[in-house]
């Protein structure tokens, strides 16, 4: 059975493994990625876990899965917000050096998508939207059951759509982004703002967890919070939805997994803002390959080229 290798890189950490054509995982690796340190300190390790791999098992291809913006045909890190040191890095070219082996790189939200696609969805449907609502909100698209990554591996930037023109301030300097409005971070924003315009004590550790904490005891402005953020992110997705019309939707990330009442707030919500030909046929379902995802379809991404069953439009 072919195996590929999938690197799912991280402001936190990264994780590499071993994975085969029907999801299987033979080896997995994780270590932090200070960035502080820069990127050539990363990918020495990198490097370093590949030897041990490839002295153990016989590899296919290296997928990469690393957050963007990217150049994927030049294989260049451009300016991810959470690895300032890595801007402008030619991480293919460093890998490609060392084994000369097929690789891919790809957004992480790409990868992720690609992931739950390839090893839960690929025999069923061929037009799918994946949607991951955590700490940020991001997104991946098949189209004919091949990734859309758009000219420089910004398709999918769903969290990034304006939803309120006067809304807050989102890190990429828009106001009124999607994330800055139903993500894990803006649940937790506007509760503590919110709570000290009432002047209510507020604990500077809580997070959104604690808001789901809140209002599953029925606290009044913890479950409004909930309340408008699962509306505002069923508009978001609306207008995705109504552009792509895919049959199916994939919800993912912290948030989505963590806290079902979220979830079934937005499948619910959702049809209210959808045409009847996008809601009739549409299929909602949770994300299934859990943190695993970004780095297993990092690897599919390898995997779908070999086996020649569709995948990644622009080649390797």
């Amino acid at each position: 059975m072919k195996a590929a290798i999938g690197i799912d890189i991280g402001g936190t950490k990264i994780a590499i493994g071993v994975v085969q054509e029907d999801g299987n995982v033979l080896a997995k690796f994780e270590f932090p990625t200070e960035v502080e340190m820069g990127p050539d300190f990363a990918t020495e390790q990198i490097i370093s876990y590949l030897t041990e791999i490839l002295n153990k098992f016989l590899i296919s291809g290296i997928g990469i899965g690393c957050p963007g913006p990217l150049d994927p045909r030049r294989g260049v890190v451009l300016s991810p917000p959470n690895l300032k040191s890595w801007h402008g890095y030619l991480l293919v070219d460093k890998i490609d050096s060392a084994f000369q082996l097929p690789i891919r790189l790809l957004n992480d939200a790409d990868a992720a998508a690609f992931g739950e696609y390839f090893f839960t969805y690929r025999e069923t449907y061929k037009h799918v939207l994946y949607v991951t609502v955590s700490t940020g909100i991001g997104g991946g698209i098949i189209i004919n059951g091949s990734l859309y990554e758009g000219a420089l591996s910004g398709a999918g930037e769903i969290g990034h759509s304006v939803i309120l023109p006067d809304g807050p301030i989102c890190g990429c300097g828009k106001y009124g982004c999607l994330e800055t409005l139903a993500s894990g971070t803006a649940l937790n924003n506007i509760w503590k703002q919110r709570l000290i315009k009432e002047g209510k004590l507020v604990d500077p550790n809580w997070n959104s967890k604690d808001l789901f904490v809140k209002a599953s005891e029925n606290e009044p402005l913890a479950l409004s919070v909930i309340e408008e953020a699962s509306t505002q992110l069923a508009l978001g997705l609306s207008q995705v939805i109504q552009t792509l019309n895919p049959e199916l939707l994939i919800l993912g990330g912290g948030v989505i997994i963590g806290q079902q009442a979220y979830f079934e707030m937005v499948r619910e919500k959702l049809p209210n803002y959808l045409l009847d030909q996008h809601s009739q046929f549409l299929k909602i379902e949770k994300a299934s390959q859990g943190s695993l995802a970004g780095m297993k379809g990092a690897a599919a991404s390898i995997l779908s080229e070999v086996k020649d069953i569709g995948g990644i439009p622009n080649g390797i």
